[in-house]
């Protein structure tokens, strides 16, 4: 009588689908090198409160040393004043402001310096969390409704939260050039080459094409395409349309003050 093989294989784990769990750090770093594997593994094993909390929280804190930094040199500070300056008096000059509120504005601005280097640094780090939960469910929307995607909020979060590595050494080297140079609007952007005048529209937005933003833009159309199961063209495009209407509103319709 034969004997029967026998099989020594053992069944996969339940939760397993041929994917292995990726680590923190090799999340944190593959995305900088192999995005869509990181990505991939997002679908079959939970996203970690980590994965996107400690960038988005390292970005921040940055922030508010960018911030801080700005106050304590004088050449930024400076800038900054007449920046605030050029503003107030365009906000009386479209009838948004009295003249004696104009005045007192800038009043609070030359009194208040240690004050209002704390509140600058606190909104700095609150505005980066705030804004980040925003574009999150921006990108939410597109993966669902424009790519027609399996896509939770949560993705959205794990996808925007882990492009934020790209975004922490984004920070770190435009700071390093915004002291090194005196320059306010330091980083990676086309503004640099560039003797325009720095309020003007072109300007800005070419302050907005920035090597580290492009990054990210990359990852977040990868990650995005991922979860859509969508290859090709079509992520980019959509997550580059998206960018380019808030490039548009942030320029002439807040002035280029965020974005």
């Amino acid at each position: 009588m034969s004997e029967q093989p026998v099989n020594t294989e053992q069944p996969p784990s339940p939760g397993s689908s041929g994917q292995e769990s990726i680590s923190f750090l090799d999340k944190a770093a593959g995305v900088f090198y192999e995005p869509s594997k990181v990505f991939e593994s997002l679908k079959t094993s939970p996203l970690k409160f980590a994965d996107w909390f400690v960038p988005v929280l390292l970005v921040a804190l940055l922030a508010g040393v960018n911030v801080y930094l700005r106050f304590a040199s004088p050449d930024l500070r400076f800038q900054m004043a007449q920046m605030q300056e050029r503003y107030i008096d365009n906000m009386v000059t479209q009838g948004k402001m009295t003249a004696d509120q104009a005045q007192q504005a800038k009043d609070r601005m030359e009194n208040g310096s240690t004050s209002v280097t704390v509140v600058s640094v606190i909104v700095a780090i609150v505005a980066v969390f705030i804004f980040f939960f925003i574009i999150a469910g921006i990108w939410f929307l597109v993966g669902k409704f424009a790519l027609k995607g399996n896509i939770t909020y949560t993705h959205a979060l794990g996808i925007l939260g882990l492009s934020e590595w790209i975004a922490v050494v984004g920070v770190i080297i435009g700071t390093v050039v915004m002291v090194a140079m005196s320059r306010l609007d330091g980083g990676l952007h086309l503004g640099l080459l560039t003797q325009m005048n720095t309020d003007s529209k072109a300007y800005l937005f070419m302050s907005k094409i920035d090597v580290f933003t492009i990054w990210s833009l990359v990852v977040i159309a990868i990650g995005l395409g991922r979860f859509a199961g969508r290859k090709g063209i079509m992520p980019a495009a959509c997550v580059c349309a998206v960018w380019v209407i808030w490039v548009l509103v942030s320029i002439f319709a807040l002035g280029g003050r965020f974005g």
